[in-house]
């Protein structure tokens, strides 16, 4: 009897071990937190199929800050590149930037070298050569003289020599700056731009009021003609053939400046709210 107790005795030692690692595994499970969503695990969005992966994005091969700036080991950053960014995170796919020269967007597109072309000015007329999205951001146009002008108010802007990175009819709407010029230049180097600003080649920039502001953190000598300016609407252009693909970066676009992030990336790289709610 004494031999049997001892038998049991000892199985049941050894069960325990066994009992205990199945209670513990049960527990640990029932127990153990949930694994927290992180930051990453809450940007994962569905893939959407109406988009190409990646998506091909031609944006401009020169710096047109704060938009897109080009370091000199060709680090690519800017508003523009933030908004892409989450663009493509919401839809759920993969991009690739292509520097293209300005002007280049349309045959670019025809030759299938892009798939879009990122920040395109708006004036209702290029939608006789793309397809294009709702205007996503509105910024206002700025006339830009240098410190020691002679030009000090609308009366002095006729017959001057201007360099123009915006299209001139974005400036002859009514109750806006309406300029006879004597020598017209169009440029979208902005830092050879300013530079001919400076030395007096031309008398006046007129360009996006967001550049003008950035390049005026540089050079104190900017300074800006305070008249009612025009403003410029900027999209994002496909072939029109791609109307599922339009129509589905339109509504991501349109989510995004729904929600508080449009803001966030306005005032870091403007410093205000230049969206279109």
């Amino acid at each position: 009897m004494k031999k049997i107790t001892t038998l049991v005795a000892i199985v049941i030692i050894l069960l325990i071990p066994a009992v205990m690692c199945g209670c513990t595994d049960k527990n640990d499970e029932k127990n153990t937190p949930a694994p927290k969503q992180t930051e990453t695990q809450e940007i994962i969005y569905e893939r959407n199929p109406d988009v190409k992966d990646p998506l091909r994005i031609g944006v401009p091969n020169v710096s047109l800050p704060p938009m897109i700036i080009w370091d000199k080991d060709d680090n690519l950053t800017g508003f523009e590149i933030d908004l892409i960014s989450e663009t493509a995170k919401r839809l759920g796919i993969t991009y690739e930037i292509i520097p293209i020269d300005s002007g280049t967007e349309r045959e670019k597109l025809e030759d299938d070298i892009i798939d879009c072309a990122w920040g395109q000015m708006d004036t209702g007329k290029q939608r006789l050569f793309y397809g294009m999205t709702d205007p996503y951001i509105t910024i206002p146009q700025a006339l830009v003289i240098y410190e020691g002008s002679a030009i000090k108010d609308k009366s002095d802007i006729n017959n001057i020599s201007v360099i123009m990175s915006t299209p001139a009819e974005t400036l002859t709407d009514e109750d806006k700056i309406d300029i006879n010029f004597k020598r017209v230049s169009a440029s979208r180097d902005y830092a050879k731009t300013f530079e001919q600003l400076a030395d007096g080649y031309s008398d006046a920039v007129v360009c996006d009021r967001t550049i003008a502001v950035y390049m005026q953190n540089s050079d104190g000598n900017l300074k800006f003609l305070d008249e009612k300016a025009a403003e410029a609407q900027y999209s994002v252009a496909f072939s029109h053939s791609e109307d599922k693909m339009i129509k589905a970066v339109d509504k991501v676009l349109k989510d995004i400046f729904s929600g508080g992030i449009s803001s966030e990336l306005s005032q870091k790289w403007f410093g205000q709210d230049y969206y279109i709610k």
